[in-house]
């Protein structure tokens, strides 16, 4: 009977003690302002990006810093949720593109759109943009913007 308490107690402390790991996996990710801001502080080619810590490979974050057109993009896996930081720029989305190379699996960048609408981005604002639409952040002449951009399985 000792021995099965002993079990059981040892069991038992296995289990919390993997409960206690799940949830150290689980804690909460902070980025304050300036770290953010720090991640996108060099621009190359008008283009200042970064991965935002999530904690789950599943899930995407990335802040921009832009002080020149992005490329259009296209994502058949993913929908963006942009949010502006700073700055303002246009963004336009849909239509019909053309010229443009994969650069990842379900990724496709460059080219032009046809049609589509466009929409002024300011500081606060968001703009859901969804899987397959392309869509392309056009910054006005000596101008910037700075976003996050969550991306969701679609």
């Amino acid at each position: 009977m000792t021995m099965w308490k002993l079990a059981f107690g040892l069991g038992a402390a296995l289990a919390l003690g993997g409960a206690a790991a799940a949830q150290q996996a689980n804690k909460p990710i902070f980025v304050g302002a300036k770290a953010l801001d720090a991640m996108v502080a060099k621009t190359k080619d008008g283009l200042g990006s970064a991965k935002v810590p999530t904690g789950s490979p599943d899930h995407v974050m990335m802040i921009a810093h832009r002080t020149a057109d992005g490329e259009v993009e296209v994502h058949t896996k993913l929908a963006d949720e942009i949010v502006v930081r700073s700055g303002r720029a246009k963004i336009k989305v849909g239509g019909k593109v053309s010229a443009q190379r994969q650069t990842a699996p379900g990724e496709f960048r460059g080219g032009t759109i046809t049609g589509g609408e466009v929409f002024d981005l300011a500081p606060g604002d968001a703009i859901y943009v969804p899987v397959g639409q392309p869509h392309q952040v056009l910054v006005p002449k000596g101008g910037e913007i700075t976003y996050t951009a969550a991306k969701y399985p679609g």
